[in-house]
Parts: C-alpha cells; sequence; structure tokens
C-alpha cells in the first residue's frame, strides 16, 4: 500500500489539513488547508484535494480528528462534517481508513520534534533521543486537550487522556474565589477545561470582575489577552496571567501522574499565539510548585511546540508504522 500515496489530515471544527505521508526526516508534503464550511461532507474536501494535486488512487487514509470516535466513526462536535471510515474505504478502494483523536495524532508526533520546532520554557533542554521515554502533551484552544507517549523497546504507545475534564484543584486563596465564583455559575463540579481554555479565559475575566466589584464588559478571550498584553486593563492582564499559571499547575501535576519526567509539551492554539507571555508568565511557577516533589520539577523540561502542523506531523508517523 505504500506504493500508493497515504493521505493523512488534521480535521477540526474549522479547517482540514491534508498532506501525503511520508518517511522522516520530511514526514509530509503537499500540505493544503482547506475551510470545512465550503463543503457539504469531507469527501467533497478529499476530492479537491486529490484533483488539485494530480492524485488518482490512495494507498490508506488516516485522519486525526477533533472529535469522539465510535465504531470507526466521528460526529464533529463544532462541524457539519460527520466521517465513516467504512464509507472511506469504499469510496476511495482502499484497505486501510483510520481514525485518530487529534491529541493522539499529536502524541506520535512527540518524539520527532526537533529543536526547530520547539521552544524551551523551563528546566533542563533534553531533545528526545532513540532511547525509552515517557512525555504528556497539554494545550488550551476550544477545550483542554492532553494526551501522552511512551517509548518502549522501539515501540510508541499512545496514552489518550480526557484530563482536561479532572476536576480544577485551586492552589491559594484567589483562585478558591473563582473556583467559588465559577460554582455558582456551572454547579458544584468544575473541570480544568472550564479555566484553560478560550472560554476559560473568559471565565476567570469575569469571576476576578466579580471577586473585584466590577461591572463585566463582554469580552472575549482575544480581547482580554489583548488588553492584558498591552497592559491597558489590569483585570485582564491579571487574568491572562492566572491562565498560563494554572496552566503550570496542571501541567506539573500531569507529568507527576503519567510519569512523564523526559517532558511536557505545551500547544494548543492560545499559547502558540502568545508564546512571550508563556515563556514570561508564572507558568513554570505553577509547575514547580508540587510540595515535596517541587525538587523532581525544577530540572523536568516543558516546551513550547512551534511547529505549525503537529498534527499532521504526528499522523504521517502512525502512518509510516501502521500501514
Amino acid at each position: 500500500m505504500k506504493s500508493q500515496p497515504i493521505l493523512i489530515a488534521d480535521i477540526g471544527g474549522t479547517n482540514a489539513r491534508f498532506a501525503l505521508s511520508t518517511s522522516a526526516p520530511q514526514n509530509f508534503t503537499q500540505a493544503q488547508t482547506l475551510e470545512a464550511a465550503e463543503f457539504k461532507q469531507v469527501s467533497d474536501a478529499i476530492d479537491t484535494y486529490l484533483a488539485s494535486h494530480n492524485i488518482k488512487q490512495l494507498g490508506a487514509i488516516i485522519l486525526a480528528v477533533a472529535g469522539p470516535i465510535v465504531n470507526e466513526k466521528v460526529t464533529f462536535p463544532n462541524s457539519h462534517w460527520s466521517i465513516d471510515c467504512a464509507g472511506l474505504r469504499k469510496r476511495y478502494q482502499v484497505e486501510r481508513a483510520i481514525l485518530l483523536n487529534d491529541w493522539e495524532a499529536i502524541s506520535y508526533s512527540l518524539g520527532s520534534l526537533g529543536r526547530d520546532d520547539l521552544t524551551n520554557i523551563g528546566g533542563n533542554w533534553a531533545p528526545l533521543t532513540s532511547s525509552d521515554f515517557s512525555v504528556a502533551a497539554l494545550g488550551p484552544g476550544s477545550g483542554l486537550g492532553m494526551s501522552g507517549l511512551v517509548k518502549r523497546a522501539d515501540k510508541l504507545i499512545p496514552l489518550i487522556s480526557e484530563g482536561g475534564h479532572a476536576g480544577f484543584s485551586p492552589e491559594n486563596p484567589l483562585q478558591l474565589e473563582i473556583l467559588n465564583h465559577l460554582h455558582q455559575k456551572f454547579g458544584h463540579r468544575i473541570s480544568r477545561e472550564r479555566l484553560l481554555s478560550g472560554p476559560g479565559l473568559v471565565n476567570i475575566y469575569e469571576a476576578m470582575c466579580s471577586i473585584h466589584g466590577q461591572d463585566t464588559p463582554a469580552l472575549k478571550a482575544a480581547d482580554i489577552a489583548t488588553a492584558g498584553i498591552n497592559n491597558t486593563d489590569s483585570l485582564c492582564q491579571e487574568s491572562l496571567a492566572l491562565f498560563f499559571e494554572i496552566l503550570g499547575q496542571v501541567a506539573g501535576d500531569t507529568a507527576l501522574t503519567l510519569g512523564a519526567y523526559q517532558g511536557i509539551f505545551i500547544g494548543g492554539g492560545i499559547c502558540q499565539r502568545y508564546p512571550n507571555q508563556l515563556a514570561e508568565s508564572r507558568f513554570r511557577k505553577g509547575f514547580e510548585n508540587k510540595g515535596r516533589h517541587s525538587h523532581l520539577m525544577t530540572e523536568l523540561p516543558t516546551w513550547l511546540i512551534t511547529h505549525e502542523n503537529p498534527g499532521l506531523l504526528g499522523a504521517s508517523v502512525f502512518a509510516q508504522a501502521a500501514v
């Protein structure tokens, strides 16, 4: 099947990024981004991509998708698309059509990221080698994604996680006040994602306004971040600082929970959009503040993923091993 092109994709609610899988070091080629809204169904987008690159026959299809996969099917929560692997196999006459969770695909990319794909944001720089390792990745965007990757005896084992929906644990009185505010808004259980996402930054800001007895303007996450970066609104500034500090806390908890002592990778659109603010924030303070295990955290490296398409990279790594 590898004699025929292997189609890979990273598909979210807005964009579908397609490419052809290749072996390392290139990993993929002929990348093209299409907007989901412009196509009735995924096959229309695939047909457009294939026609654009004059591809007549595929060897396999590997799609990373931002949605729950059940029985080789996915219905996107933020798009009108749905995908059925059986239908893809029949339409494109391939034996293998496989869906990966989007953060599963990112986990597969971690061992292939080099210095040019990463920015160190604390701890000892220690790029992954060919030896065994345990690492994890997380990132805030529309939600909070999380995954891990273990390498043992040259085999990559992804760890699929819904850790973004684990409960939020405040670590100081201000965070406890924020939690109490969110209890009033959402009920008795507050997940990490309620704070660490685009909507989560808005939640933090609204809580800060309530705590300080101020009216709450109808601001979007980007508005809050911009005002915080430009120092034009003190509560926006502190909300953004809290966002990154809490992200550090959760990243540190993830390292301890998964034993990811070779490093934590930070992805997601928010951190990639504001790399300087992340690097200069209280992220590492939150990351390292682990009580009796703080000594383990000071040297543990954390990286920001700067690679433009880690989902495509991971889908290709998977494809080259599985197809």
